[in-house]
């Protein structure tokens, strides 16, 4: 497999329908995905935002998220569907490592987060409304639909829909999250086996060790549920406890 020029640019949302699209594990080296993508000064300038303000554990987590969403694309991402719009691979992987870099960056308790002015809402939008400030500040050439994929990626990543679509950068950011988060058993026993090659994830956790991911997500959470309990993350199948029992504690791949 190779990464294609382009990509189908809307996808279903349907995680079902999405994956019979034809994703494979094909083996892909983590230095062919590191050698794909040479961020750029507004990349850059993301990097450090979300790195000052997110959690170290929880920026590493975002860097795998990154790598495990390059693998998808090099690994059989809808590609050239007739009828549906395309997105340059370049394009895509600019916003889909702007949404990754960001997504969590309100999960920070450094004073200027909590006293930003949308720290009152659910931290998947008080990410989408400071990326979407740091982003016009930091990239002002960048176009409304460009941010605005970016953003609405972002508040949208723990939510899943029964059908309609998403963009590109959405479902790629919702997967790898999930992906990171759980494992191969997301959705069931073995259920994601197909996603990413069991090389190609031990490759990514080496550069981006877990750490103690699934007790700091636990710990920000329970005081997130706590202070704002109808949360987009609260309509997880079980609830809190449901998304608790879920988290992966030891590498995806041991």
């Amino acid at each position: 497999m190779v990464f294609s020029s382009t990509y189908d640019a809307f996808v279903p949302s349907n995680y079902t329908q999405f994956f019979s699209l034809g994703i494979q594990p094909h083996y892909v080296p983590f230095n062919t995905l590191n050698a794909s993508f040479i961020p750029d000064l507004a990349q850059q300038a993301s990097f450090t935002y979300a790195k000052r303000f997110t959690p170290p554990t929880v920026f590493l987590h975002c860097l795998r998220v990154f790598y495990f969403g390059l693998a998808m694309l090099y690994n059989g991402f809808p590609s050239q569907t007739p009828g549906v719009a395309q997105i340059s691979f370049n394009e895509l992987s600019s916003r889909f490592y702007h949404a990754a870099v960001l997504h969590d960056i309100a999960w920070s308790s450094d004073p200027i987060v909590t006293a930003d002015p949308a720290h009152g809402m659910t931290f998947e939008m008080q990410g989408a409304f400071m990326s979407y400030a740091h982003l016009h500040l930091t990239a002002p050439a960048y176009t409304a639909e460009q941010v605005g994929d970016i953003a609405e990626s972002i508040t949208l990543h723990t939510s899943t829909w029964a059908g309609g679509n998403s963009s590109a950068t959405q479902i790629l950011l919702a997967i790898a999250v999930d992906f990171d988060a759980v494992g191969y058993d997301a959705f069931g026993p073995g259920s994601l086996d197909f996603l990413v090659n069991r090389t190609t994830v031990a490759e990514i956790e080496a550069q981006f060790p877990r750490g103690d991911l699934a007790a700091e997500i636990i710990q920000i959470m329970e005081k997130q549920f706590e202070e704002k309990p109808n949360s987009l993350l609260s309509h997880f199948p079980g609830g809190p406890e449901g998304f608790y029992e879920v988290l992966r504690v030891p590498p995806i791949v041991d």
